[in-house]
């Protein structure tokens, strides 16, 4: 099975807008440095919020920077047990040099549910899901899983989604994040997802998430990648 890491990041007060994705990057290839990291994750893709007025008015949040999606085989590859204490201790000090908190408090640790399968684009919406306070969990997932799912499935060729995914956390979500799903969905541009999120195909999509979710609570994001690391295969 494998397992994925995603967290909702903000800039640390430091950092300026037009310097986030180059010191956000920076913080990768010195993490990278350290063996616990090496060869363990599959892929990983840092995404930034776009900030572009030629897309329109778009229903997606400005209160973040970018959304970092990663999977591995091995959860502990998300969770650090790798690092000694004094490697810890400089992924750390790295952390707040880059964000405005330590990473576990705004991090996912999650499996997901492919709905589509296919290529990562060059433009992501990612959902960050409330879970409706009356809604046992067990039976957000199975809606999600279930119903939703199926109907993502079926509208995603009208939105030009190229991939589609719901990711469920594993554990209890971070306090000041407390999401318990989120969806992340994949285009080949930027101009295909903000068409998308304007569709009557999104307004169903969106409406369906209403049955199990907050959206008014939720975070929607609008993003693109600004740090790749795909991992090549190794020899046989």
């Amino acid at each position: 099975m494998a397992y994925k890491m995603l967290y909702l990041a903000r800039r640390a007060p430091t950092v300026s807008w037009e310097d986030w994705p180059r010191t956000w990057k920076s913080h990768a290839v010195f993490a990278s440095q350290f063996p616990a990291m090496d060869g363990t994750i599959d892929w990983m893709r840092y995404t930034t919020r776009i900030d572009d007025p030629s897309l329109g008015d778009l229903p997606v949040s400005t209160e973040h920077d970018g959304v970092s999606v990663a999977e591995a085989q091995d959860l502990d590859t998300f969770l650090g047990r790798g690092f000694t204490p004094d490697q810890r201790a400089l992924i750390d000090a790295d952390e707040l040099r880059v964000f405005d908190r330590y990473t576990p408090r705004f991090s996912f640790y999650c499996t997901e549910q492919r709905v589509v399968d296919g290529p990562l684009g060059e433009a992501a919406v990612f959902r960050f899901l409330l879970r409706r306070p009356d809604l046992p969990r067990a039976d957000f997932d199975a809606y999600l899983r279930g119903d939703h799912a199926r109907l993502a499935a079926g509208q995603a060729a009208a939105l030009g989604a190229s991939r589609w995914a719901i990711n469920f956390s594993i554990d209890a979500p971070p306090e000041d994040f407390p999401f318990d799903a989120i969806a992340e969905c994949w285009f080949p541009t930027p101009q295909d997802a903000a068409a998308a999120l304007r569709a009557e195909a999104m307004r169903a999509v969106t409406d369906d998430l209403a049955k199990v979710s907050l959206p008014d609570r939720g975070v929607t994001m609008l993003t693109r990648p600004t740090h790749r690391w795909p991992r090549e295969p190794r020899p046989a």
